[in-house]
């Protein structure tokens, strides 16, 4: 686990952490700072996480999960769909029905089935819908370079009348 990217992402991560406690999550893995140099925290791992939560509902940009109960698969993708967020989602199953309707309803610009959300191809298209990345370009394989490049049109005409002949 490398540190959290700035002394000032540490101080916020430290905060996301009391707001999470306020609010009624449990940490059964609590991270703290670790050393006196550097920004490392610990992973954190919060429990009793209600999707109302700002933890559910907001980014942390830290080594910190929230824990939500769903009822079924369609109540977890609706809890998922409700946040503002939807960089990647993923599913662990072996029914292959469950996975085809997660997919369809998941709203997430990556999503992954039967492997970790984290670490992505620099081939294939990368970025989120709603307020994860811009919504508006993916970045990385061949959709970078229509974000990376504009084209231009140009339309040049030559008569004699024109070209001043």
């Amino acid at each position: 686990m490398g540190p959290v990217v700035s002394a000032a992402q540490m101080r916020t991560d430290l905060e996301w952490l009391r707001i999470a406690a306020e609010e009624g999550a449990q940490a059964v893995v609590r991270g703290e700072r670790f050393g006196d140099a550097g920004q490392f925290l610990e992973p954190t791992v919060l429990v009793g996480v209600k999707p109302a939560h700002r933890v559910a509902q907001e980014e942390i940009f830290g080594p910190v999960v929230g824990v939500l109960a769903a009822d079924s698969p369609d109540h977890a993708v609706d809890i998922a769909n409700d946040i503002p967020f939807g960089l990647s989602a993923g599913i662990v199953t072996n029914d292959l029905r469950q996975t085809h309707r997660f997919i369809e309803r998941i709203q997430a610009g990556i999503v992954k089935v039967n492997r970790p959300t984290s670490g992505v191809d620099p081939n294939v298209p990368f970025g989120g819908v709603k307020d994860s990345s811009t919504n508006t370009y993916r970045e990385q394989g061949a959709a970078a370079t229509d974000f990376y490049t504009w084209t231009k049109s140009v339309y040049v005409g030559f008569d004699e009348e024109s070209a001043g002949a």
